[in-house]
């Protein structure tokens, strides 16, 4: 079997990273951030600082790019969809894969507690983060999505979720994010033990502001 040499999984994904602005980079949660469909490992670094001002943030570029038109729309993401609107759930365990050797190489590199780290997406991101703290559940306190969805038809596997938590922010109208698939990712992660709490603004595929600061208010008293 070939080890992954921990240099070569971090350098396999472009990406931010920003250490805490009180320089202990130990000593702060870190949030690992995943960008949406055609965006970039710049796109929510703000989200990222609203979240936690002091949190340490990695924000890694998704390496799934869809064939250019007439066949698709060119954009990067980190995994795609098959023709008939369903997720390739193959890529989502690659992807999610790459990104948990990324991350334990980027401890390993940058000096942030392993044991402290949360992960964050927006869309595709969102779907990604999700899928990570079910196939890797080890390496997260827990996940924030926004504009998500369930990963899996069936999950692989039965991980054990509890102490972890995690937060669903869609929007009411979003086509996206069906109320019958949320309530279905909700009753999955509760069933694996997970704490979730889940709010819905008014509009469609986009994120709250007033979800944002509910949340950074709830993580800052979660030390």
């Amino acid at each position: 079997m070939t080890e992954t040499n921990p240099s070569d999984a971090l350098s396999a994904l472009p990406h931010v990273w920003r250490q805490s602005a009180s320089g202990d980079v130990a000593g702060n949660r870190t949030i690992l951030l995943l960008h949406g469909t055609g965006a970039d490992e710049f796109d929510l670094l703000s989200l990222g600082k609203a979240l936690d001002a002091n949190a340490n943030l990695l924000s890694p570029r998704g390496q799934v790019r869809a064939p250019q038109p007439p066949l698709g729309d060119g954009m990067i993401r980190w995994f795609m969809r098959n023709e008939d609107g369903t997720f390739d759930e193959t890529g989502i365990v690659s992807a999610a894969a790459q990104l948990a050797a990324f991350v334990t190489a980027a401890a390993e590199e940058y000096g942030f507690d392993l044991g402290n780290v949360w992960v964050s997406g927006f869309s595709n991101g969102a779907n990604a983060s999700g899928a990570l703290l079910l196939l890797h559940p080890e390496l997260f306190r827990g996940a924030i999505a926004f504009g998500t969805t369930k990963s899996f038809v069936q999950t692989p596997g039965a991980p054990d979720l509890h102490g972890k938590h995690v937060w669903i922010c869609n929007g009411a109208i979003d086509s996206y994010s069906p109320a019958d698939k949320t309530a279905a990712m909700v009753e999955e992660f509760r069933s694996l033990g997970a704490e979730v709490e889940v709010r819905v603004h008014g509009g469609g595929h986009t994120i709250s502001h007033e979800h944002v600061r509910e949340i950074a208010d709830w993580l800052a008293a979660t030390a």
